[in-house]
């Protein structure tokens, strides 16, 4: 509507110009004359600037008082009125900080529509690839999100029809939140038994409502600018994605950040989840069946139960070393685990015993194997130590969090070198415990 008054105004007044320049034309060559009740019109039409602006570049009528005083006079009330008219314009459409600062009352207010029309519940928690739709226990961790948002304009730039306001909004540390809320979502994530995963969008926002409601967070003041465009309807604030980051505080930076939480303290939470398997967890997860090969239906289960017991007691681990290389990072880890060794130090004394005795002579096939697995049971529940392994593994940040994949050096650690300890007990064959029975 304003553009086109402006239109218009300019149009007017430029017939009203070259009109006069054409009556001017007209006059002195004789002929019929413009009618000075058509000029008049124009005028009045809002065409005044352009009729008095003609009359003293061509000289025309500058001695006819209705239109020496009358001309000036009609655009003295016109530019009064539209003055008047721009001036009411803009009062009732507002100023550009009045537009943003009725906004950011709406959002300190908790408004939700406002709040979902500047901050996609989506982006914010980074879960565009979930699925689910936006609960009551959605609504309630944002709340709690912005609970604590003030703001404080202290700048707006006009520019024609554009401006620009900053803002200095206060909030909670974003980056502590992102972090403990990365460190949350990454624990349920690798939970080798959770209750449920995080593979909704409600479910990241349980994450973040008991991340915020269990923690205090201090207050971090950070800027945010509005650009904003003037229309018919008033000035209207332009959303875009930086903006929305901006009103909170650059979490949503954060949370794509690949580096919030570090290599080592990802590998701790992955390695915490096996610390808290209990053996059955422990069974289930290594899928241990006959363990030690002993093909022994009678034993082999219970042989199975004592290791994965000694297992869950013994295991922890230690991070010794970390080094990073921009993506990469070489991280020294000690494994602590059943020490194997030991098991079968203990297992191969007791092997020995029994080979030297008549009674081993005399055994069948069935028996031996009953005896050999029976004493592997003993020398298990004999073994009190435990085993350190160092290993060295390589990990790689794809550009949105460290990836990590415990590879088979960390397996063997993890079982307490179990791929020597079942080389030497595929070696202990009878033969070779008969020949070295014979020679002691």
């Amino acid at each position: 509507m304003k553009t086109l008054l402006i239109i218009y105004i300019i149009m007017i007044n430029l017939i009203g110009f070259f009109i006069m320049g054409i009556d001017k034309r007209k006059a002195r060559r004789g002929k019929w004359r413009v009618a000075e009740r058509t000029l008049f019109t124009i005028a009045l039409l809002f065409g005044s600037i352009g009729i008095l602006t003609g009359m003293y570049v061509f000289r025309h009528k500058t001695k006819h008082l209705t239109f020496s005083i009358g001309i000036p006079a009609i655009m003295v009330i016109q530019l009064f009125l539209i003055g008047l008219l721009f001036s009411w314009n803009t009062k009732r459409m507002g100023r550009p900080a009045q537009a943003v600062q009725n906004e950011l009352d709406l959002i300190q207010k908790l408004d939700p529509d406002t709040i979902q029309s500047f901050v996609s519940y989506e982006n914010l928690m980074n879960s565009h690839l979930a699925s689910g739709v936006i609960n009551q226990e959605t609504a309630d961790a944002v709340d709690l999100f912005f609970q604590n948002f003030t703001y404080n304009i202290h700048q707006e730039e006009i520019d024609g029809d554009t401006a620009i306001v900053s803002v200095n909004i206060t909030n909670i540390d974003m980056r502590a939140l992102a972090r403990d809320l990365c460190r949350k979502i990454l624990k349920e994530s690798v939970a080798i038994y959770p209750e449920s995963r995080s593979t909704t969008t409600s479910d990241y926002y349980r994450l973040l409502r008991d991340t915020l409601a269990h923690n205090t967070y201090e207050p971090v003041v950070t800027a945010a600018h509005f650009h904003l465009k003037k229309d018919d309807s008033g000035w209207i604030i332009l959303a875009d994605q930086v903006l929305e980051d901006e009103l909170v505080s650059g979490f949503i930076t954060y949370m794509n950040d690949p580096n919030i939480l570090p290599v080592t303290e990802i590998v701790s939470i992955h390695l915490d989840a096996l610390k808290q398997l209990t053996p059955e967890q422990w069974k289930e997860y290594l899928s241990v069946e006959d363990i030690f090969a002993t093909y022994n239906t009678d034993f082999y289960q219970r042989i199975d139960e004592e290791y994965i017991k000694q297992l869950a007691s013994a295991f922890d681990y230690e991070i010794i070393k970390c080094t990073e290389y921009g993506s990469s990072a070489e991280v020294v880890i000690r494994i602590k685990s059943v020490d194997m060794k030991n098991v079968l130090t203990i297992y191969k004394k007791h092997l020995l015993e029994y080979a030297g005795s008549t009674k081993s002579i005399r055994d069948d096939a069935v028996t031996f194997s009953n005896e050999t697995s029976r004493l592997l049971l003993e020398s298990l529940k004999e073994n009190t130590k435990v085993s350190s392994t160092d290993i060295d593994m390589i990990f790689h940040n794809d550009g949105r969090i460290w990836e990590i994949h415990f590879g088979n050096e960390f397996t063997n650690a993890l079982l307490g070198d179990m791929r020597g300890a079942i080389e030497t007990f595929n070696s202990l064959s009878r033969e070779t415990l008969s020949t070295e029975t014979v020679n002691n």
